[in-house]
């Protein structure tokens, strides 16, 4: 009894041992809500991310830790009443486009409806931020008291008459239920008993409604309403009573304006403009701040109606028919607070006034920092447009954009001593009195107004095109983020800036630039500019540090080009240039560059430049260059060594942008011939399908290497000293990664894999930087580490030999993006799409220490059995199994006779043998061709085959074109010490018995001793007459002879034993 006790209680220890190995497992796991991704905060707390995980259902997690559970596109139809129950600790939930409108779905999807049981969210006590946009809901489900946020946007909610339970909301979000892409086909409905349950509400949405009138009784509480793109015909001076804390107040697009729209418009009965109370606004005296009218057709404001509006800062009156009121109007004297006026589109229909012309009182805005004016149209900016707004003292930045402007009085703008920026893009200026767009009187017929506001942040001018940012993060020890607008911005922030591009100036002088002296930034971009400069065009403007002259025509040739403002340039941008450089036998020099001392940012992008330019760039100042989309590959062809040095002249260089080169081949030359400073190299978007990885070294100092969207397809198994931070790799066609490869990459952070053809990828090739216990990642979870590892979009193969690698990805502390959405197996077949982190790592030990048992078992019993059986029962387990087999696939009784039998026999025979080969063709042929009253046509190897053709080949012809085939025997060897050619006769007469069911086999026995063979022994049992003996008796060879004859003619089936049955056979 005590060993049983014995045995039990080691179970039992046992048990407990797995049960914590298993724990212990779990806990080293980053990935307990998979197929979800967590995120833990600096307290401790988490955030899942369940986001486009086509999820069916909510799956059932269970941590008290969990305050943010984001299931949004996803394909979940019901939210049942214990989907939370796990976290009970949840505080933000959104559950957005899990079931969209049937106007927003795919054709070929059905239509659906999120159904959520009534207490799905009321246990959720901690609850303060509900999302539901998208989900096709009618009606609003019950929710929890303490609920601070609720979105139920782009629903069918358009109908809403008891209360929502909720006290303490402070922002309901209902845009976007009832319009004409989400039609209801009625108006807008909330019960006033609705907002007199929220006495807290700050904001309310209700956009893109169909309301018709402002609702009644809103919450006293609320700060920012917006009631846009909806069909409001009238302001009341009740409208917004009481509403005395509101700051933000959208009513545009209510009595749209319909001429040139570009989405469907709704315009008031008869055209009328929005119907503005005086005193609507009367209520918000001391608390509106920024105030939207945009849209509403407006052609007059009621007096007073701004008056009482004592902090009004912003105030939008785009899209309106205020052309004359601009120009008249009395409005502005009640707008002295306001610092942001807009006016874009406000033209009169079919008219193109000769010049601006502003209404004196504007000059009482004196707070006004921003004015917008586009789309206002008119020909002139004189003297007398700009008259009242030097009155303003604060006045930074105007935008006269798309007006038609042929002529500007630049003096004139100087006269605005605190002006910033002045846009004056997409006009037709030309600046030239032989180019002149006045006298045209066409009127504009293709504006589009409607739309996107225009951009409004000082120093980002809409319509600009921007160079493409390099991804990364930015960083002390390697600066990535870097590009031309990142520049401008940083240069032109609170400096004067001037905007021209997009007009039509054909060539520049230094006239243009009179009155604007003082510019520090000026962009020429997208004009017509054709022109060699000679170091005069610019020499008004001592101060200019940026200048942008893309999409132009330049025609870089002269070294005296920008010259006179080499002092102070500091970033200079001539992409898109290539007009001149795509012209054959034109000649190109950049040897303006040594003179631009300050120049520090250079892009020659888009250019095409190939041949015949300056054999290199020489500057000590310039840091950043952008190279990409010209033509290297034709620069550093095998056939020319001249521009291998091309680059070595900038001795300051950090960044160098060479992507889009068409580059297939990196030579080593060109590569070590790059300056020695470089930080930054991007080769991304070329062809490359080598790169030279061992001069990597010589670059100390190169932190980030872009060597993405190539057709890199290996990596050198050799030891590099890779100072790196970042490596850009993704978008190759790399199958593997050497070990050694990564060996002293000791810095390495960021190591970017994805879109490659990377199968397996062992853990122990990755960086050291990567792995666990190194200092140089901070420890992290997922998004908080500081290093970052991309692998996603890789044909992984999914096998116990990657389970080392799956456990890798659920232990790390890595940033491995889209780790459990887009990290799938592509091998086997049958485990397509799985996520790599699906595998099973207990399993995978199981069954590589069952499979190893296992093989070295057989093995073991093959190597010891096989042998023994070969050699004891080699031929009669074979025959054997020949049996089975053809008793297996039945047999079919033939005659023996084909059609295409070219011969009654086939004699084999040992032709080596002398006494076999002269019995042969002194009696069996004499007796068998030439005597009797059949004469058979015999087929013998040394008569009848044919010459050149192989032996096999013959053989085969021989056996399957013959009736029978017929075996000459000696003693004492037989089959078993018989030549080649009759081991394979026989073997192909066996093979013709199995797949024909034909018995063909005629043994005809030389001597009269013959081994007890059990082939031989059932043949005779079988078939006796298939087998023939030579008499010695010379009076028996008559019959012998017969024998043969009945033996070549008959059916050896039919011969056959009557006891051996047909089935069997």
């Amino acid at each position: 009894m005590i060993w049983i006790e014995d045995i039990e209680m080691f179970e039992h220890k046992m048990f407990l041992i797995l049960i914590l190995n298993q724990f212990h497992i779990f806990t080293s796991s980053h990935l307990e809500f998979y197929p979800c991704e967590n995120h833990i905060t600096n307290n401790g707390l988490i955030n899942v991310n369940c986001q486009h995980r086509h999820l069916a259902k909510i799956p059932q997690f269970k941590s008290l830790l969990v305050i943010s559970l984001n299931m949004n596109e996803n394909h979940i139809h019901q939210v049942k009443s214990d989907a939370f129950s796990g976290i009970p600790n949840l505080k933000h939930l959104t559950l957005m486009w899990n079931c969209v409108p049937d106007v927003f779905q795919e054709k070929r999807r059905p239509s659906c409806n999120l159904k959520i049981d009534p207490d799905a969210f009321v246990g959720l006590e901690k609850l303060t931020s509900l999302h539901l946009a998208g989900n096709s809901l009618k009606t609003i489900p019950p929710l929890p008291k303490q609920l601070a946020v609720l979105g139920l946007e782009f629903n069918n909610i358009f109908h809403i008459d008891q209360p929502l339970g909720t006290p303490r909301l402070k922002e309901l979000l209902l845009n976007k239920n009832c319009f004409y892409a989400n039609p209801c086909y009625r108006s807008y409905f909330i019960h006033p008993r609705v907002f007199q349950d929220l006495p807290e509400l700050l904001n309310l949405t209700l956009s893109y409604n169909n309301v018709t009138f402002v609702p009644p009784h809103l919450p006293h509480s609320l700060v920012s309403l917006d009631l846009g793109e909806n069909k409001i015909t009238a302001i009341s001076k009740e409208s917004f009573v009481n509403l005395t804390r509101l700051r933000h107040l959208n009513l545009g697009w209510n009595c749209q304006r319909c001429d040139h729209a570009s989405e469907p418009c709704f315009p008031c009965p008869n055209n009328q403009s929005l119907d503005l109370h005086q005193g609507a606004f009367s209520d918000q005296r001391d608390s509106l701040i920024s105030l939207s009218l945009r849209g509403n057709s407006i052609r007059t404001l009621p007096r007073y109606l701004f008056t009482q509006l004592h902090k009004l800062r912003e105030l939008d009156l785009s899209d309106n028919f205020l052309a004359y009121a601009i120009q008249n109007g009395t409005f502005y004297e009640e707008l002295q607070s306001v610092e942001s006026l807009t006016l874009l589109y406000n033209y009169e229909p079919l008219n193109t006034f000769s010049e601006l012309i502003l209404s004196p009182s504007i000059e009482k805005m004196t707070a006004l920092r921003k004015l917008l004016l586009s789309g206002f149209f008119f020909k002139e900016l004189s003297n007398h447009s700009l008259a009242p707004l030097s009155k303003l003292p604060r006045l930074k930045s105007l935008e006269l954009r798309m007006n038609f402007i042929c002529s500007v009085n630049m003096s004139a703008l100087s006269q605005l001593r605190s002006l910033r920026w002045v846009g004056l893009s997409q006009n037709t200026l030309a600046f030239n009195p032989c180019i002149s767009f006045c006298t045209s009187k066409a009127i504009p017929k293709y504006l589009s107004h409607r739309g996107g506001r225009s951009t409004e942040d000082l120093g980002v001018p809409n319509g600009e095109v921007w160079l493409n940012s390099v991804q990364g993060s930015e960083r002390d020890d390697c600066p990535l983020y870097y590009s031309l607008w990142r520049f401008k911005k940083q240069i032109c922030w609170k400096n004067l800036t001037f905007d021209l591009s997009q007009n039509s100036i054909p060539w520049l002088n230094e006239s243009i630039f009179t009155g604007m002296e003082k510019a520090v930034c000026i962009d020429l971009s997208y004009n017509y500019i054709s022109q060699t400069l000679n170091g005069q065009q610019f020499s008004r403007l001592s101060k200019l540090a940026f200048l942008n002259m893309a999409h132009n025509r330049i025609d870089l040739y002269s070294d005296k080009a920008f010259q006179e403002i080499s002092d102070t340039l500091q970033a200079l941008d001539l992409s898109n240039n290539e007009f001149h450089f795509v012209m054959k036998g034109m000649g190109h020099s950049f040897t303006f560059l040594s003179h631009l001392s300050s120049l520090q940012m250079l892009s020659l992008a888009n250019n095409h430049i190939g041949f015949r330019i300056s054999t290199t760039l020489t500057s000590a100042s310039l840091k950043y260059l952008v190279f990409s989309g010209n033509r290297l590959d034709i620069m550093w062809n095998s056939r020319r060594d001249g521009y291998m040095r091309f680059f070595q002249g900038l001795t300051n260089l950090t960044h160098l942008d060479i992507s889009e080169n068409h580059l297939k081949s990196f030579s080593p030359k060109a590569f070590v011939n790059l300056p020695l400073t470089l930080r930054v190299l991007r080769m991304d978007s070329n062809m490359l399908s080598y790169f030279p990885w061992g001069n990597i070294s010589v670059f100390k100092d190169l932190c980030y290497l872009n060597l993405s969207g190539n057709m890199l397809s290996f990596l050198p198994n050799n030891h590099l000293e890779l100072n790196l931070i970042s490596l850009d790799l993704s978008h190759n066609r790399i199958t593997l990664i050497p070990k050694t490869f990564f060996s002293r990459a000791k810095y390495l952070k960021n190591l970017m894999l994805d879109h490659n053809q990377l199968k397996y990828l062992d853990v122990h090739a990755l960086p050291w930087s990567f792995r666990k216990g190194s200092t140089i990642c901070a420890s992290g979870q997922h998004q908080n580490a500081s290093c970052k590892l991309v692998l996603h979009a890789n044909p992984f193969a999914c096998s116990c030999i990657t389970s080392e690698f799956a456990k890798f990805l659920r232990e790390t502390e890595l940033n491995v993006p889209q780790l459990t959405t887009h990290i799938h197996c592509a091998y086997p077949q049958s485990l397509v799409g799985v996520n790599v982190l699906s595998i099973d790592l207990r399993s995978c030990q199981e069954i590589f220490g069952s499979v190893a048992f296992l093989c070295t078992s057989l093995i073991t019993l093959a190597a010891t059995v096989v042998p023994l059986m070969k050699h004891l029962y080699g031929w009669d387990l074979w025959y054997f199994v020949q049996i089975l087999w053809t008793g297996h696939k039945g047999h079919t009784p033939d005659n023996g006779h084909t059609s295409d039998s070219h011969y009654d026999a086939f004699v084999v025979f040992d032709t080596s043998n002398k006494a076999v080969r002269e019995w042969i063709y002194k009696e069996m042929i004499e007796r068998m061709e030439n005597r009797g009253r059949w004469h058979f046509r015999l087929c013998l190897e040394e008569r009848d085959w044919l010459p050149g053709v192989s032996c096999i080949e013959n053989l085969h012809k021989a056996v399957y074109n013959s009736r029978k085939t017929v075996f000459v025997l000696t003693s004492p060897g037989g089959y078993s010490e018989a030549s080649g050619v009759v081991k394979q006769a026989f073997l192909l007469v066996q093979q013709r018995l199995l797949d024909e069911k034909v018995d063909v086999t005629v043994l005809v026995l030389l001597d009269l001793l013959f081994p007890k063979f059990k082939y031989l022994q059932m043949r005779k049992w079988l078939c006796r007459k298939s087998v023939l003996s030579w008499p010695r008796n010379p009076r028996a060879q008559p019959l012998f002879w017969n024998n043969l004859s009945v033996a070549l003619l008959s059916d050896n089936v039919s011969e056959y034993n009557k006891n051996v049955t047909e089935s069997f056979l």
